[in-house]
């Protein structure tokens, strides 16, 4: 165990000026992702504003700190993407979905290659190279399914059926946020037909494509410089390494807000592996989480606050 005294002092010796530099490089991520989803929506054929897609992004996340499942994150991207742009509910699912492919795709390909410069380098613990070669795999057989389903969405509509059977209240107040007509086979339809239209894009794949790599970049980055900030000398690829298994775990939908400290562990047990001390590590993902969370929260509480405003007014007696 690693004492809050010891944390505190390690965090107290950090340069001010690297925390700026952090809250310029996630500035920087935060363009990136409204960007790599701004660029599939136009590919659908419809048009929203940048500034507007900036926005819903940023509230998309702050629901991520608030709700117990990130998967309430990409549903309020769905949600407010589909009733500010115009475009049917299963439209804007697709866009939602295929930009969460592309950047696992993005982040599975840089892990890989990091892997096979550590194992080449011999870097990789022995004991540790089949915990870490289970993120590329887990990732690798995610992607596979939701390629699958994206690209033969009827094979869950007998799912969808009963989940909308069930869910009628919430089905119902999103008929009235977005375009909707309560049934999963012409959902389903609305979804396929923005999927393939966007895969006819290439153009607009790859643009999106490159602008995820750059917000997967951004978030290797932060960690590196706060490693650096402490006054470590870490490899890049492993840094790489460690924030995809980050990553993951913040992709997993368990019932956490933001996955707060759940990250944090995986980030210290992944550079513990790398001979990282235990303390050392544990400072560097606090003070990225601190960091990253302490920029996210204001802003992105700002556009949640201006959509509940927008969609869910409160009405009062006169």
């Amino acid at each position: 165990m690693v004492g809050v005294d010891t944390l505190e002092r390690i965090l107290l010796e950090v340069n001010p000026a690297v925390i700026f530099i952090m809250g310029g490089i996630q500035s920087l991520s935060f363009v990136f992702y409204a960007t790599a989803w701004y660029v599939l929506i136009r590919a659908t054929g419809h048009r929203l504003k940048f500034i507007t897609c900036q926005g819903i992004a940023f509230a998309s996340i702050f629901a991520a700190y608030t709700m117990p499942s990130g998967i309430f994150m990409e549903a309020a991207r769905c949600l407010l993407g589909s009733k500010e742009s115009g475009m049917k509910l299963g439209e804007s699912t697709a866009t939602v979905i295929l930009h969460r492919i592309l950047y696992v795709v993005g982040f599975l390909a840089s892990t890989a290659v990091a892997l096979l410069a550590l194992m080449a380098s011999g870097m990789i613990p022995s004991s540790a190279i089949l915990e870490l070669g289970l993120v590329p795999v887990v990732a690798v057989v995610g992607l596979v399914i939701l390629l699958y389903l994206s690209l033969s969405p009827k094979r869950i509509q007998p799912l969808l059926d009963r989940l909308m059977k069930s869910a009628q209240p919430l089905v119902k107040l999103v008929q009235k946020e977005a375009k909707m007509d309560g049934k999963s086979d012409q959902f389903l339809n609305d979804y396929h037909t923005g999927f393939r239209r966007m895969l006819a894009s290439k153009m607009h794949i790859v643009l999106s494509f490159v602008a995820s790599l750059g917000d997967w970049g951004c978030s290797v980055t932060i960690l590196w410089i706060v490693l650096g900030a402490l006054g470590l000398s870490v490899s890049f690829w492993v840094v790489m390494i460690t924030t995809a298994i980050g990553k993951m775990i913040q992709m997993t939908p368990i019932a956490i807000p933001g996955m707060l400290g759940i990250y944090e562990t995986a980030i210290t047990a992944s550079l513990s592996l790398f001979t990282v001390p235990v303390a050392m590590a544990a400072s560097a993902a606090l003070l990225s989480r601190i960091v990253t969370t302490w920029l996210e929260l204001p802003v992105t509480g700002i556009a949640a606050y201006h959509y509940s405003l927008k969609f869910l007014p409160i009405r009062t007696n006169e």
